[in-house]
């Protein structure tokens, strides 16, 4: 089976040519994924895996956490898929359904750097209804459609975050996102801080649905046009965030980069069956890239490391 190991800022997410069914129990496959995931093992580990089927008119994708829990959807990984289905077909735009939803991805430009760029229109989010219980009275809601709570914060604390996120399993009946984003207030065009800990992952680099989230909350916090385009900075990098409102619904649009790590193979029972074959050129690109947004994120005394 191909994998591939790809990232949106960093966050790194497996593509995997093969479907659920492939293996002979949801116990093996959970196990499969754990391993092939862990950041020990002989593929350096990742954020999660999406499996995935582009035989069909529309691909077809499931999501597993790297604790082998599975999700609705995950915002960075469909960048990456959504980029390696768009050059397996040679098309401009294709649809990929993740969790019962439609997601299109559209090639983008590549920056002057060499870095392949992505758009991915996501289905509408939806708002929380009601309060929210102790100790997130003060975070909006948003469901990408995987839940999201967010807070803006005056200063960024990786340490307060981090305790939070751990609380959200707890208080939370499907668990929840957590994400901070601080204003970086010194630009005329409109720049954020974020970042997020993910249920089944914990603190990452970035997380694509956490960022379309943040700037949905945004709006609703500030007051911000939700039609404007928000850049927005995560511990791995840098994304472009806006949403079109349609009929009174909220319909997400992010860009950012798709970059391939690596392409390997792997067999049922996680072991490695191939050579890494590393995008050595590509890798390099973005690590350009990376350099500048943590200098910029240090301008702004945001203490924070890549897990």
């Amino acid at each position: 089976m191909r994998l591939v190991k790809t990232h949106g800022s960093l966050n790194e997410i497996f593509a995997l040519d093969a479907v659920p069914s492939a293996w002979e129990s949801d116990a093996q496959l959970r196990e499969f994924v754990r391993r092939v995931c862990d950041r020990g093992s002989w593929t350096g580990g990742s954020d999660g895996i999406y499996l995935y089927d582009a035989g069909g008119a529309n691909a077809q994708a499931w999501f597993f956490n790297p604790d082998g829990s599975s999700a609705e959807f995950c915002g960075n990984g469909m960048r990456g898929l959504g980029r390696l289905i768009l050059d397996l077909r040679g098309t401009g735009t294709e649809v990929v359904n993740s969790g019962g939803r439609d997601y299109t991805v559209h090639r983008a430009p590549s920056t002057p750097e060499g870095v392949r760029q992505v758009l991915l229109e996501l289905p509408p989010l939806r708002f929380g209804d009601g309060g929210l219980p102790a100790p997130f009275e003060r975070f909006t809601a948003v469901a990408v459609p995987n839940p999201h709570v967010i807070a803006v914060v005056e200063d960024y604390s990786e340490p307060a975050l981090i305790e939070l996120g751990k609380r959200a399993d707890e208080v939370f009946a499907e668990g929840a996102n957590v994400s901070f984003l601080q204003p970086l207030g010194d630009t005329v065009a409109p720049e954020v801080f974020v970042r997020t800990f993910e249920r089944g992952a914990g603190l990452t680099p970035s997380c694509g649905s956490g960022v379309v989230a943040s700037r949905a909350a945004y709006s609703r916090v500030s007051g911000l046009d939700p039609a404007e385009r928000l850049v927005v900075r995560n511990a791995g990098g840098v994304a472009v965030a806006s949403i079109q409102v349609r009929d009174g619904a909220w319909y997400p649009v992010l860009e950012g980069n798709a970059t391939v790590v690596y392409r390997a193979a792997v067999d049922l029972a996680g072991n490695q069956a191939g050579p890494l074959d590393w995008a050595a050129d590509e890798n390099a690109a973005y690590a350009t890239l990376d350099e500048r947004n943590t200098a910029r994120l240090k301008e702004h005394g945001i203490q924070t490391a890549h897990p």
